[in-house]
This record gives structure tokens, sequence and C-alpha cells, in this order.
């Protein structure tokens, strides 16, 4: 990192390698004004647990912090009414904004450092930035690209759709009148705000809400219809572009002079999908320290796991075996899907020792359960393959029901017709990430398991978007083996 001449270094350093401080040291040896992008709050928590000591500052969204003024509103809401606390101290925002404006070391998260750019809102002055997670770096643009109507909005607007709903450049024309109705809108919720002494809660976050949506139909109404796919969703539109490298500078990387991209599971073809070429990088790959034996992946052939395939029995009964033979030890069960997760805990012998959680609820409050539970235990969710470690006891054997390929959409398809390995990159990604939930230093051991039968052509057709680590822990058996001792 210190030494390439390149704008951007790409790191791919497997789990246990000790990613975090050394990106930390870099900043602090360069001298310069660095900010470190990662993938949550929770992971903005773990770094400010460890580095807030020598000079770490934390900045996230307005939403986070709770109005010095209202105590029921957040700092969202009090910008809104013009709180008078706002640009001082005793705003907990401005005072966290001051913070990272005036330190040579900040961490935030994807969500707001491309909201804060886009805007106009600070975070100006770094030299560097540093995207943890950088595998995450390609959906994180997308996503920040990506604009939706709900059927409050077009109630707001007093507007129908256009006629032709699937074509963009349908809602192209649609929006540009759409866009004065929303700012005529915009000003009189304001009014109903302006030189109120304690206005509504509710008046401010529809005030809110409606500088967004005047925002993003000025994004629809100016984008090029040929880039750009409209999709028709339950209870919403959805917009997104085909290409969002297209967009990459402008949004993510913002011309910021230097730029480190580190994962476990970072490929070329990640720096790629950011619209950034050969000449452009370098990119290291370091080996993995962990013992093979204590962390295999096996493959064991089972079935084709597809929409067409009416019965899993053959499955279910595999995992049945897997369980069987574990169950003085804890283990997790990627399903991918709600369906899937529902259909185990009603085929498995073993579902009285499942823990799930509702479909539509966050998984914190399950993964509590799971974490403090005893031995046999086993967690069913579609939900943890990326975000969540489980060292040690609190997990060691995962099952994996299928090749995880995100469900058919038509941005999905359009992505996918640009770019041939666009979806089968999102799969390895996913793959490769979850099967590290368990295994998480050398002393460690976590057996990983999957039956899909595509992996036959998957892994040789798309094995150069897994890591190489991904490769030495991988192993096809025709039988189960035998579990290793208990830690």
């Amino acid at each position: 990192m210190i030494t390439s001449q390149k704008r951007v270094t790409g790191v791919s350093a497997p789990t246990g390698f000790g990613k975090t401080p050394s990106v930390i040291a870099f900043a602090l040896l360069s001298g310069k004004p660095t900010c470190v992008v990662t993938a949550s709050r929770g992971l903005q928590d773990q770094y400010m647990q460890d580095f807030e000591s020598i000079g770490l500052v934390d900045l996230r969204g307005r939403s986070n912090y709770a109005c010095e003024a209202r105590p029921d509103c957040t700092c969202e809401e009090g910008h809104s009414f013009r709180c008078p606390c706002i640009g001082t101290i005793k705003c907990p925002h401005s005072q966290a904004e001051m913070r990272a404006a005036t330190s040579r070391l900040v961490v935030t998260n994807y969500a707001k450092w491309t909201s804060a750019r886009k805007w106009g809102q600070g975070m100006t002055h770094f030299e560097q930035v540093i995207f943890d997670e950088g595998h995450e770096v390609p959906q994180a643009l997308a996503d920040a690209l990506q604009v939706t109507l709900s059927e409050k909005d077009f109630t707001r607007l007093a507007m129908d759709p256009p006629d032709d709903v699937e074509e963009f450049a349908s809602w192209k024309i649609w929006a540009v009148k759409a866009r004065r109705v929303a700012e005529a809108a915009t000003i009189r919720a304001h009014g109903r705000i302006l030189g109120v002494t304690d206005p509504k809660i509710a008046h401010l976050r529809e005030y809110n809400h409606l500088k967004n949506l005047t925002r993003w139909l000025i994004m629809l109404a100016t984008a090029k219809a040929s880039d750009w796919v409209a999709e028709e969703m339950e209870n919403f539109y959805q917009f997104d572009p085909i290409r969002p490298a297209k967009y990459a500078e402008s949004a993510m990387l913002l011309k910021i002079p230097r730029i480190i991209i580190v994962s476990a599971t970072l490929r070329p073809k990640t720096l790629h999908m950011l619209g950034i070429g050969k000449a452009d990088y370098d990119f290291c790959e370091f080996d993995s320290d962990f013992d093979p034996k204590r962390c295999p992946i096996y493959y064991v052939p089972t079935m084709r796991v597809d929409a067409r395939a009416k019965d899993l029995s053959p499955l279910w009964n595999r995992l049945d075996q897997i369980m069987a033979a574990r169950r003085d030890r804890k283990g997790i069960v990627h399903t991918v899907s709600y369906a899937r997760r529902d259909e185990i805990t009603q085929r498995s012998r073993f579902w009285e020792s499942m823990i799930v959680n509702p479909k539509g609820e966050a998984p914190t409050e399950m993964i509590q359960s799971f974490k403090a539970s005893g031995p046999g235990t086993v967690l069913v969710s579609p939900s943890v393959g990326a975000g969540y470690d489980f060292p040690g006891r609190e997990c060691e054997w995962q099952f994996m029901c299928k090749i995880p390929f995100q469900p058919p959409s038509k941005i999905l398809k359009a992505r996918e017709q640009d770019d041939p390995e666009y979806r089968s990159y999102q799969a390895m990604q996913k793959l490769v990430q979850t099967f590290g939930r368990g295994m998480r230093s050398r002393e460690d051991s976590c057996e990983n398991f999957i039956g899909d039968e595509h992996l036959d052509w998957f892994k040789p057709r798309f094995g150069h978007l897994a890591p190489k680590s991904f490769h030495g822990f991988f192993k096809r058996v025709e039988v189960l083996p035998q579990p290793p001792r208990r830690l």
C-alpha cells in the first residue's frame, strides 16, 4: 500500500491476516487525511473500539443522532425545522462533522460516504480512502444509484404511473412533470413546519421524504434511457442503471487521489466492476495460513438444487446425516431463501433443535439466542451469510443448501447480458463469504458442506472469481467424512 505508485491498490487478504490494523497503520504512516469506509455501522463500532484511543473519529448519517432540542427527533428531523443547535457543538451530528472535518483519520459507512458527497455535505478534505469489505463496493455503488417509487409516492404526487411502466423512456418523460409537482409539494410541506415552534414529527418526516423524492425524480428525468431499467415490483417500482461502473467516479471514487480496497475475497473482477482499468491499479493477494484440515469445504454431490427441482428430499436427507454425526456441537444451515428455511424445519428430524427468525425481522435477537445456546443447536437462516462471525464453539459446522445465485430480475438479466460474469461473481462472493463465518482464527475449526451439483460446472467455469484460499480448502468427497474432535 505504501510503495504502490498506482492510484488504486487492491489487497486480497484472508480472514485472520490483520487487514484492519494494516490499513490503519498505512493511514498513520502516510500522514494524509484518510477516510475508512466500511459496510455497516456494526463494523464502524468495531473500528472505534479498536482505534478511538489513537484518534479515529466516527461519522454517520443524521438519522443516527438524537436531536438535542427535541428528544423525539433525530438530527435528520432537527435539520428540517432548523434546530437552533445546528452548526454548534450542542448538535450531535454537527459535532461529529466538525470532528471529522479536522481529523486525519475518520471511519464511516458506504451509505454515508455516497450520500454526503452526492448532496455536497462535507467530507471533502480526504486525500485517501480505504474501502473495507471491498468486495461489497460494486453493490454499494449500485444501491446508491437505485431509485424506488412506492404507491404512497404516487398518492403524494396525485399522479398515476405512465402507461408503459416497463419502458424507462416513458418514466423519463413522466419524471419531468412529476419533478415539478414534487417541488411544489415540498414547498407546501416546508410551509407547514416553517416558523412553527413545535412542528409535528409526521410533518418533518414528510418534508424530508419529499425533498428526497424530488432528488430521485431529477435523477430519472436526466438519466439516459438506454442505460437504465425500470421494473415493477410488489407495491413499488424500481429503477437501476445497467452499468453502475459508469457512475463510479462521481458516486463512489470521487476523484480521491489514493484509493485502497481490501477484502478477504477481493478479485481483479471487483475493480473492473468499478470501471478501474488494469493500468490504474496494483493487485496483491495473500495466502491463508489456516490449516485446510481445520476448515474444509466439502462438496458432497447430492442433487441439482434449482427452481426445477420439485423434490428436495435427497438434500434434506444429506443435511440430517451431517447433523446426526454432530449433535455434540453447534452448526448453521444457510438456506439462501425463506421458503427453503421453512421446508427444512418441516422435514428435518432435528427440527426441535433449530433456531429461526421470522421473515422480515432483523436476525440480531436470533443470533444472540443461538450464541447463548448449548451443543446440538442449529441456526437455520438465509440472512447470516455476511456481517456476522461465529468463532470457536459458536459454530463448528455449516451447510449451504445451494449456490447462492440472486433471484432472477429484470435488472439482473440486463446486467448479465452486459457482463456475462455479473451474476456468477455475486454468487461466488456470497458463497465464499458464507463459508468464512465459522472460521475466524488459526486455532478455530469449522467444517463446511454443500451438495448442489451445479458446482460441477460452476467452479471450473468461474473459479477465478474466488480467492486462492477457497480452492485450497475445497474438497470433493463421495462419502461424508467423520467429524473432527470438538473444540
